[in-house]
């Protein structure tokens, strides 16, 4: 990546909702491979008289014909080639209520999220590697109204944001699951979203009432034949 930060644009395919409605109209805006620029309102009137204004340029704009597996191939995957390397990566989604940020990241119908592919990235690569031994832990954190809950053990509520002696932020008392395939990090992300706040809105039939974080910790070793008791320690 020539960047640290990369930000897109994703506008998504309008949902069955949307499909079956009458009010349903073509989203007035202009794209391009860097560039989203709203040419109209939603009703078909032009922008302060102007055909084209408020043009946004950014890494990347994906329309709605393009894939999660697109997304996922051109701003994703770098990052968990990187995290798998031994840096700390993050994909942030961001947007309001239904504007995809569900539908990218935990996909929807046959088509995976963000988050399933790049666990499959991660043991595959763990699977090909014979060099190396890995160690997976994963936490999923919902943060509402400003209180930070586990989701994978709901009872430990107000958990608290701590920084370390090395200037690391973490949150206490969060539990680490350890993982050994993607089966099992799918069974933890159901078991988290059932204990998320969700609600029905206007836009939405099922909206996520929070933010979330799941974290994935990566940590390997190089394998040494014949050491058994694991005294060479692991790197991230």
């Amino acid at each position: 990546m020539e960047d640290h930060i990369n930000v897109a644009i994703r506008v998504r395919p309008l949902n069955q909702r949307e499909q079956r409605s009458s009010a349903a109209v073509s989203a007035p805006w202009h794209f391009q491979r860097d560039t989203i620029t709203q040419r109209a309102h939603a009703d078909g009137r032009p922008v302060n008289g102007n055909s084209f204004t408020f043009g946004f340029r950014v890494d990347k704009v994906f329309d709605p014909k393009d894939t999660t597996r697109q997304v996922y191939d051109d701003i994703v995957k770098n990052i968990i080639t990187s995290s798998m390397g031994g840096f700390n990566g993050t994909i942030f989604a961001y947007g309001q209520t239904s504007s995809g940020k569900t539908h990218t990241m935990h996909g929807s119908g046959n088509e995976l999220g963000i988050i399933k592919l790049a666990v499959k990235e991660i043991f595959d690569t763990v699977q090909n590697d014979l060099t190396r031994e890995y160690l997976i832990r994963v936490s999923f954190l919902e943060i509402y109204n400003e209180v930070l809950r586990d989701l994978l053990e709901p009872t430990k509520i107000n958990l608290k944001i701590h920084e370390n002696a090395k200037r690391e932020i973490f949150v206490g008392d969060l539990s680490e699951h350890i993982v050994f395939n993607a089966d099992q990090v799918e069974e933890l992300l159901q078991k988290g979203d059932r204990n998320r706040h969700v609600a029905g809105t206007n836009m939405n039939e099922r909206s996520s009432r929070s933010h979330t974080i799941f974290r994935i910790v990566i940590e390997s070793r190089e394998k040494v034949e014949g050491d058994c008791d694991g005294e060479n320690g692991l790197a991230k």
